[in-house]
């Protein structure tokens, strides 16, 4: 604290002195006048100097108190089919702002087929959209809030894609990337083209972000499918963040 105070505040605070000393000394030779105008100019002036080292000073804070930009509270994830060719994946994230102010934020997403999916969001504008032919690479968008967050504001990000998968290519799974630890996340997948009495499990698993998106994952547990509502559904409770989260399937 004392070292961000001597770095971003004194400076502006002997800056701004200094030209109050200077300012004074030429107001004596000019009129009433022209030395009340001065004299209300660099005070105007000083005054925001010193509010720009406070910032500096309060963001530098910010930024050594919490790496990332926000941080995630939890995370819902749905995909839905009828037909098992065409799709929905819906995305709803609770994230609290960790900066001053926060205007956007980047959203990474890999989909396994061979058809671009049409992206858009109830919430944010999405924009600057990122595609990469090698599997390996994730695809990128930019959400952009309507409104900046400020510090420790929280809202909702949402984010929905539209599917095809007319020729068969894309693989029976949804995932998350989880860098920073969360409180709950959520996967709900509905199959409608499904048999009540499907007897397959899905299967929930991991691997560390830093393995290439095609390297094996870990096993954690299976899921059932439940014939009712026809979907798999599966919460996950305080993960462990620095892991890529699966739930894979049967098509």
């Amino acid at each position: 604290m004392k070292n961000i105070i001597n770095t971003f505040i004194r400076p502006y605070f002997a800056f701004a002195a200094s030209v109050c000393s200077i300012v004074g000394l030429i107001i004596v030779v000019l009129s009433d006048k022209e030395a009340t105008l001065i004299a209300l100019v660099t005070l105007c002036l000083s005054i925001t100097l010193i509010l720009v080292g406070i910032l500096l000073a309060i963001n530098k804070m910010i930024h050594q108190n919490y790496e990332k930009e926000y941080k995630g509270i939890s995370s819902f994830y749905v995909y839905e089919t009828d037909d098992g060719e065409k799709s929905t994946f819906e995305t709803y994230r609770l994230i609290q702002c960790k900066r001053m102010f926060l205007s956007q934020i980047e959203y990474r997403f890999k989909w396994s087929g061979s058809i671009m999916p049409r992206i858009w969001s109830n919430s944010q504008i999405v924009d600057n959209i990122v595609h990469h032919e090698d599997p390996r690479q994730w695809d990128s968008a930019i959400l952009k809030f309507k409104k900046p967050l400020t510090y420790n504001e929280s809202t909702v990000v949402h984010i929905k894609t539209e599917n095809d998968d007319h020729d068969g290519t894309a693989k029976p799974y949804i995932y998350c990337k989880l860098e920073s630890p969360i409180d709950i996340m959520q996967f709900r997948v509905l199959l409608a083209y499904k048999s009540q009495n499907c007897a397959d499990k899905a299967i929930f698993e991991r691997k560390l972000i830093s393995q290439e998106i095609d390297t094996d994952f870990e096993y954690i547990e299976s899921v059932p499918f439940n014939g009712l509502y026809k979907q798999y559904y599966h919460v996950v409770v305080d993960p462990s963040p620095g892991y890529i989260y699966r739930l894979r399937w049967e098509k």
